[in-house]
């Protein structure tokens, strides 16, 4: 819950910034279009868990976007005698249903839009799951789905917050629901 409070926080920091960079005139050259970013992710307690997602992707139009992601987890428990890690790759694509909410709401004054994002992920969960069950190594499908906030930080770069919903929630995912994720796009 604190997570999620430190994150609308951090979203209402940025609302006055403008990042409409893509409805310039001329519009932007398709080198211009590509995006970088991802999330880092850090837990420590009982468990380490330290995650890195980087990302590339491309914004096709104004409102549609799509790229492909690596993703990696570091896990360390003592309880559980466990070391190790749990790799993969995504696929995503978002597309932005309202552009600005201060266009939608005057008195809102944000930039902040709102979009439908969803990923598929697919992990080899590896060391983790053959240490504890005695398996051979196996991969998991995620498939997501859910709404994005987009919050301005730059002329080129975002904060978003996506919510979504994990469609293979099963025993051996990574991702629980609702499965909510910081990241950024520059």
């Amino acid at each position: 819950m604190k997570k999620i409070l430190l994150s609308i926080l951090l979203m209402l920091s940025a609302l006055g910034l403008d990042a409409q960079y893509l409805e310039t005139d001329p519009p932007p050259s398709p080198v211009q279009r590509i995006f970088w970013g991802g999330d880092l992710n850090m837990a420590f307690g009982t468990v380490t868990q330290i995650s890195l997602s980087p990302q590339v992707g491309y914004r096709i139009t104004n409102r549609l976007s799509a790229g492909v992601g690596i993703d990696y987890l570091f896990l360390y428990s003592e309880e559980y005698n466990f070391k190790g890690s749990i790799f993969g790759g995504n696929v995503f694509a978002s597309f932005t249903v309202i552009k600005s909410l201060g266009d939608l709401i005057p008195f809102f004054g944000t930039d902040m839009g709102i979009l439908i994002y969803g990923q598929f992920s697919y992990t080899n969960m590896g060391e983790f799951y053959t240490t504890l069950s005695g398996e051979e190594p196996m991969w998991i499908a995620s498939p997501m789905l859910g709404l994005g906030f987009q919050i301005p930080i730059g002329q080129r770069s975002y904060m978003l917050l996506t919510i979504m919903y994990n469609f293979d929630e099963s025993m051996y995912s990574i991702y629980s629901n609702p499965v909510v994720k910081i990241s950024y796009q520059f």
